[in-house]
């Protein structure tokens, strides 16, 4: 099943993972770009205007949960689906996030979850009207 055109933000300080996360998330037909800060994310939310965005709880010393939590208060970016990730199995994050993955994760898992908020949130783009 083919996805393209639904755009997926990669928001991680580790390049390699990033690298991994987007070859495996290409092979499923999704449209991907790479963010290392959370500074160039903003940036980038604002070109790219992804559905979904994989979203690290720590960049280096910046905090992917905090960032999260101004996304989904922004009117602009509420509708924007978020999984965080973290090495830390720190699930009392997903309360700002759509989702949670811990890393390192599993191919299947990480496939699954993608699927499940790109389908919520092709479904939520069709609610709001243009």
């Amino acid at each position: 099943m083919l996805y393209m055109h639904h755009k997926i933000l990669l928001v991680d300080d580790n390049v390699d993972l990033l690298m991994i996360t987007q070859i495996i998330l290409k092979s499923q037909g999704y449209e991907t770009a790479i963010a290392l800060s959370l500074q160039e994310a903003e940036r980038k939310i604002k070109i790219y205007q992804p559905l979904l965005i994989l979203l690290d709880v720590c960049i280096g010393h910046e905090q992917g949960d905090s960032f999260c939590k101004s996304l989904k208060s922004n009117p602009d970016t509420s509708n924007i689906r978020v999984i965080l990730m973290s090495g830390d199995d720190c699930r009392e994050n997903m309360q700002t996030g759509d989702d949670f993955l811990a890393k390192p994760f599993d191919y299947n898992e990480l496939v699954e979850k993608v699927n499940k908020q790109m389908s919520l949130a092709k479904d939520n783009r069709t609610l709001i009207p243009s």
